[in-house]
């Protein structure tokens, strides 16, 4: 993973921001930052070969942000990672490039860790621009078989408010009330130093998604506590980012970090059984796949190009995996 750069009394954060074509709205989330008020920061942008103006916006509005520049798309796990090798501050905070920090929130989750030495990652309030919370942000529980089952079959996407294949806690969580959760959003959380020390960074094994699940389990495994905080409120656009990846290339993508995920974390039955779902749930995306091919338009030509490859290579990750042993 790589040693971490001793910390500097200087710094009390160390922001961490991952970007890929973010020039839309990178401007509006690092002039947020400059709000932050009584907190010694240092930003670190990482650049994953950006072929818009993101590095030129930062170059020339934002002097005070330290540039790392990759020459290739390493992922959220790896670019992060790069920030806090390089960081000093006493908190490092995992901050999207499409999030705005509201007056207040950055402070309210640091003085959260001062005086909770337990608490090791602390999380505010993603809202939309209508200031409505994004629920879908929020599984609460860390993944189980039904919650992910759910997720394949898009149950938690058409009803991010449902209960259907979620935990206890996220059954019982009131989003206006500080609460103790299992994993909170990678959006947009506070992590202390102590936390990578012990535990190491985020997994590269990841590309997208479950790289912030799987450093929430390490941290419950570890004993550390992870909360949310309503009043540290941030405006998030969502995945903007994400977005720019056509959907075959979003669902491989995600696909392989469940599965991941799931070899990690669950009994080899409760994993075959997600494999066997996901079988199932490629197969039936298949005539979908078909019609594509047949469809005269140029989109749909481009819809079954990307979802056969989706498809393919999904299939041989899922006979990859028959025999791969639990860590």
């Amino acid at each position: 993973m790589g040693q971490l750069t001793s910390p500097d009394p200087q710094f009390e954060v160390t922001v961490c921001i991952a970007n890929w074509r973010g020039a839309p709205w990178l401007a509006d989330c690092l002039l947020s930052l400059r709000k932050v008020q009584g907190l010694r920061c240092e930003v670190i942008l990482v650049d994953n070969a950006s072929d818009d103006a993101s590095v030129d916006l930062v170059r020339a509005g934002f002097p005070e942000v330290q540039l790392i520049l990759n020459t290739e798309n390493l992922g959220f796990a790896k670019a992060n990672n790069q920030a806090i090798r390089r960081g000093r501050g006493r908190y490092f905070f995992i901050l999207n490039n499409d999030a705005v920090l509201n007056d207040g929130c950055l402070e309210h989750l640091v003085q959260f860790l001062h005086e909770h030495p337990r608490a090791g990652v602390v999380a505010g309030r993603l809202v939309n621009a209508d200031g409505s919370i994004q629920y879908s942000y929020y599984p609460v529980s860390l993944p189980s078989l039904p919650s992910l089952v759910a997720d394949l079959l898009w149950i938690n996407r058409l009803w991010p408010r449902g209960r259907l294949g979620r935990g206890r806690l996220a059954r019982d969580w009131n989003p206006d009330q500080p609460y103790r959760m299992e994993q909170v959003p990678g959006a947009c959380m506070l992590v202390r130093r102590e936390v990578f020390e012990e535990l190491g960074l985020f997994d590269e094994g990841y590309l997208f998604w479950y790289e912030d699940v799987d450093l929430c389990a390490r941290c419950l495994r570890a004993g550390w506590e992870i909360w949310y905080l309503p009043g540290a409120r941030i405006l998030h656009r969502g995945g903007a980012s994400f977005r720019l990846l056509d959907f075959s290339s979003r669902s491989l993508l995600r696909f392989r970090s469940m599965l991941r995920y799931a070899r990690s974390y669950f009994t080899p039955g409760r994993f075959k059984l997600l494999k066997l779902m996901m079988g199932w749930v490629l197969v039936f995306r298949m005539p979908l796949i078909i019609m594509a091919h047949l469809w005269p338009s140029a989109t749909a030509k481009e819809f079954w190009k990307g979802g056969w490859q989706t498809y393919s290579q999904l299939l041989k990750e899922l006979v990859a995996t028959s025999s791969t042993k639990n860590r």
